[in-house]
């Protein structure tokens, strides 16, 4: 992060690699997996901000949290309770991906502190992107 140029970021870029990342997916809409991140940008620091970026599971929000199942056969899901009833948890496992699992196979169930974000989602990036990005998520403001 100390090779960045963070004073010559592009916001449109910054945009396309959002969506090209697939940040767009859970961080933005009615229906998000993620944290809503207008005015992200005077909530953290810069170094912060990219330190959940680059690690996504080092400290969650609650909300946030994905939930372990563990079933019968030896499968290990992990995901957001999206539903659950008497027969049945409705795990949301990504963005567009949600999963059912029957009461009688589920053989443990417990929190996690891990995230659905994935890891590697700054790879391959070059310092000019990270700045772009940056400059990006400064725009994101709260309507006002």
């Amino acid at each position: 992060l100390q090779t960045v140029p963070w004073d010559k970021g592009d916001a449109g870029r910054g945009e396309a690699l959002f969506r090209a990342r697939g940040c767009v997916t859970c961080h933005t809409g009615t229906t998000r997996l993620g944290p809503d991140l207008t005015g992200v940008t005077s909530r953290f620091s810069r170094g912060d901000l990219f330190d959940a970026i680059i690690y996504p599971s080092r400290d969650v929000a609650p909300p946030y949290r994905v939930t372990r199942i563990e079933t019968r056969a030896g499968q290990t899901y992990f995901g957001i309770v999206a539903f659950e009833s008497a027969d049945g948890v409705i795990l949301q496992t990504g963005a567009a991906t949600t999963m059912r699992v029957a009461t009688p196979d589920i053989a443990s169930r417990s929190p996690s502190t891990r995230s659905l974000m994935p890891n590697g989602l700054l790879k391959d990036l070059k310092p000019q992107d990270l700045a772009d990005l940056y400059r990006y998520l400064q725009t994101l403001k709260p309507p006002k």
